[in-house]
């Protein structure tokens, strides 16, 4: 009976903030290669394990239950995000319903719906990418390094984790860059290469230790949907290394 009690007076407070929360789209603008993720900013949590998404026709509708403590720990600008999939080109409209826990009394709160569009993919030939290169990559003849890309529609980052010459590790990361055709019409993605360093991460953060140095640039450039080239210069090093998606 108190959680019952608790439960209704917080819905109160939570439902008096709804004007402040947002739900939107990652990414804003997709294509059929993005994987389309409706965002909610709040302040709470829901319960990752209750979550179910509906669709019927273009609309789209996901469900999920709020954990009993209104506020669970987040921060000003916390956000969760649900996946809705990979869309066909088309328009949409996605709303959240958020249940309050079960067991608890208060009503189901509609939130939205937003409504988006899926774009249709680039003409072949294009300086755009039509596959999502997203996943960790490595040789396989020269294991210990790897490759992370991250790609949202046409945005591509690369986190180039390796060692240096006295053996320690380090990264670097491929950013800023754009998609381009070459002279044989071989698409690639090129850009500024940056070395990050910062405090130690079992001691106490420090953001005056964060350093960004520019040190090179690198293109990625798929052969396939499963293999690429990683070609670099780097701290005055350059090599091109064959890559290939990581199979586990």
């Amino acid at each position: 009976m108190l959680r019952q009690i608790f439960w209704t007076c917080c819905l109160a407070l939570f439902a008096s903030g709804l004007a402040a929360q947002q739900l939107s789209i990652d990414p804003a603008t997709p294509t059929p290669l993005d994987l389309v993720r409706l965002r909610y900013t709040h302040v709470g949590c829901t319960n990752p394990d209750s979550v179910r998404v509906a669709q019927s026709s273009n609309r789209i509708t996901v469900q999920a239950d709020r954990v009993f403590f209104p506020d669970c720990g987040t921060v000003i600008g916390y956000y969760e995000q649900f996946t809705l999939g990979r869309l066909p080109t088309g328009d949409y409209d996605a709303g959240l319903v958020v249940n309050p826990p079960p067991g608890t009394l208060g009503p189901s709160v509609l939130l939205g719906p937003v409504h988006f569009a899926v774009a249709s993919l680039p003409p072949t030939g294009s300086p755009h990418p039509h596959e999502n290169y997203t996943d960790m990559w490595w040789n396989p003849q020269e294991s210990g390094w790897a490759l992370t890309i991250y790609q949202s529609g046409e945005t591509l980052i690369a986190v180039w984790a390796v060692y240096d010459a006295v053996g320690l590790p380090t990264w670097y990361a491929l950013l800023s860059g754009r998609w381009l055709r070459d002279a044989n019409n071989a698409l690639h993605y090129t850009g500024p290469v940056y070395r990050t360093a910062g405090s130690y991460w079992g001691g106490v953060y420090d953001p005056a230790a964060l350093t960004i140095t520019t040190v090179g640039n690198a293109d990625f450039q798929p052969t396939s949907i499963s293999r690429a080239m990683w070609s670099y210069t780097i701290e005055g090093i350059t090599a091109t290394k064959p890559v290939e998606r990581l199979r586990f």
